[in-house]
């Protein structure tokens, strides 16, 4: 007994070793050509010099298993890297106020219910200014991460290019249960939840209109819901016997008729009126239409 007690006190004593690995990053930022140890490290004991970045240059790189053995001599030895090398870069003195604004822009397009807490911006490359006309440009589907590449063209078409990151929540939809291919998507088998931006496979869904999505395939319990897994609801089957309105100087005229097409909403389809003569329409509802 006294033995397991003893084996599961070193096993406790390991796992906490393990959390407390911190990993380093690929590339700091620092705020001049001084590396400090509290670039790396927050609230050290007392800071220290590590590095000089070079007055001709406004970057140091440096094997990362060098950068280790430093920091072991100064007592931290719970730190670990998988990269090979370590990169310190001088931080531009530009404003990105503007950038992060352009980036925030970008991500309200497609998320409009999102809430940013910070967005950090910084250059490809050591910059002194930022040219004064410019645009914005994103590499595709940025919008499904929170973080990666864009750039600023400028009137002569040079692009320069930006790191950004997002902090940030947005809601989403995920199923309360196992649903159905064809089977309509609603409160009753889909729920609201707020999550972090982080990295998507495909657009999450970010509205649930009522009875306008219905599942492309089956999707299983608790699944973050994306445009991949929907697709418009039929709101009209071939065969059913819908109402159509027609509007006329301000009246509308309402009659009925039989679909000869299926259709979503906001789709043109063929209808058989009463009197045998066929009618286009456009869906607005269940069993309901227009006319064009």
């Amino acid at each position: 007994m006294l033995s397991f007690l003893k084996f599961l006190l070193i096993f406790q004593l390991f796992s906490i070793t393990l959390l407390a690995t911190t990993e380093l990053q690929k590339e700091y930022i620092v705020t001049n050509k001084r590396v400090m140890l509290s670039d790396i490290i927050k609230d050290p004991k007392e800071d220290l010099l590590l590095y000089e970045i070079t007055s001709t240059r406004h970057s140091k790189r440096v094997q990362a298993s060098k950068l280790l053995k430093k920091l072991q001599t100064y007592g931290y030895r719970d730190l670990s890297s998988k990269h090979a090398y370590i990169q310190f870069s001088q931080k531009s003195p530009i404003d990105t106020k503007p950038l992060e604004d352009a980036v925030v822009r970008y991500y309200k397009k497609y998320y409009k219910n999102i809430k940013i807490k910070k967005v950090v911006v910084e250059p490809n490359r050591y910059l002194t200014k930022i040219p004064q006309n410019y645009t914005v440009g994103f590499t595709r589907n940025a919008q499904l991460s929170h973080k990666g590449i864009f750039y600023i063209k400028t009137d002569t078409n040079k692009k320069i290019f930006f790191h950004y990151l997002i902090d940030g929540t947005i809601n989403v939809y995920e199923t309360k249960k196992p649903i159905k291919k064809g089977e309509e998507l609603s409160f009753l088998n889909c729920q609201k939840k707020s999550i972090m931006l982080d990295k998507f496979r495909a657009m999450p869904l970010v509205i649930l209109p009522r009875g306008h999505y219905e599942a492309k395939h089956r999707i299983k319990k608790f699944k973050l819901l994306t445009q991949r897994d929907v697709e418009k609801l039929f709101l009209v089957k071939r065969g059913a016997h819908i109402t159509v309105t027609l509007q006329n100087g301000g009246i509308d005229i309402i009659f009925s008729g039989r679909a000869l097409q299926s259709g979503r909403y906001g789709d043109t389809i063929t209808i058989m009126h009463n009197n045998n003569k066929k009618i286009h329409v456009v869906v607005t509802g269940k069993n309901r239409a227009k006319v064009k």
